[in-house]
C-alpha cells in the first residue's frame, strides 16, 4: 500500500507519525503506527553543506535538506497482508523545522521527544567524557580511556530496568567503537581526531537541541 503524505502547511516537516487501521476479509483488524523521523537526514544535510563530492551531491539530489518541504508529497510504501478489505491511515503527529508540533496523539509525540532527548543526552555524555580524557595531559591513550568509559555507560544502562528511553546505548557504543578505531590507527594525530569528534557531536547537538524541546500548537490539519 502506498500512502501519500502531502505537506499542506507553510512549514518544513521534520517528522510525522501515521496511525493505521487494516481490516481483512476474515474479520481481523490490525492497528499500528509508523513514524518517519527525518532529523538524521537534516543533520547529515547540514554537515554536507559545501561538500562537492559525488556522495554529497547524491545525498542532496535524493534528500535535499532532509525535510519534507511545504507543498511536497511523500510516498510511504507500507506492507499489507492478503485479504485486505479496508485501509485507514491518519497522520496524527507532525513536527516542524521551527521546533513546533501538531498532534492528536500525544503518546506518539512523547515518544518522538523522548527519542530525540535520549539522542541529545547520549551525545552530551560522550563529548564530556572525551573532553575529560583530552584534558588529562598525563593520559597517553585518551581515545581508549574515553572509549572504555563510554562503553561502560552503555553497558550499565542496558543492565538496568527503565520506564522510559533516557539514553541511546547504540549511539554510545558507536562512538566508543569510533574511538577504538582512532586508538588503533597509526597514521593520525589521535588528540586532534578526538577533538574533531567532539566538534562534530557538539555541532549535531546544536542542530538537534531545539527539536528535542518541541512546542505543541494544535492537531494536524
Amino acid at each position: 500500500m502506498t500512502v501519500k503524505i502531502v505537506n499542506n502547511s507553510q512549514k518544513d516537516i521534520t517528522a510525522f507519525n501515521i496511525a493505521i487501521k487494516e481490516t481483512y476479509a476474515d474479520g481481523r483488524v490490525e492497528q499500528h503506527e509508523v513514524l518517519e523521523e527525518l532529523m538524521g537526514k537534516v543533520i547529515t544535510a547540514k554537515e554536507l553543506q559545501g561538500n562537492t563530492s559525488r556522495g554529497a551531491e547524491n545525498f542532496r539530489k535524493t534528500y535535499g535538506d532532509g525535510t519534507l518541504h511545504a507543498g511536497a508529497v511523500w510516498d510511504e510504501k507500507l506492507p499489507v497482508q492478503p485479504g485486505l478489505t479496508d485501509y485507514q491511515a491518519v497522520v496524527d503527529v507532525v513536527t516542524y523545522m521551527d521546533g513546533t508540533a501538531e498532534s492528536t496523539n500525544d503518546d506518539a509525540l512523547g515518544r518522538i521527544v523522548e527519542e530525540r532527548q535520549a539522542n541529545l543526552d547520549s551525545k552530551r555524555i560522550a563529548t564530556e567524557i572525551i573532553k575529560s580524557a583530552l584534558a588529562d595531559a598525563n593520559d597517553t591513550t585518551p581515545a581508549m580511556t574515553a572509549a572504555r568509559k563510554i562503553q561502560d555507560r552503555a553497558t550499565v544502562w542496558k543492565a538496568q530496568q527503565h520506564t522510559k528511553l533516557d539514553l541511546d546505548e547504540v549511539q554510545l557504543e558507536s562512538i566508543a567503537n569510533e574511538l577504538r578505531a582512532v586508538y588503533s590507527s597509526s597514521n593520525v594525530n589521535k588528540r586532534a581526531a578526538l577533538q574533531q569528534i567532539v566538534d562534530r557531536e557538539e555541532a549535531r547537538m546544536s542542530v538537534l537541541s531545539p527539536h528535542a524541546a518541541l512546542v505543541k500548537t494544535r492537531g494536524p490539519q
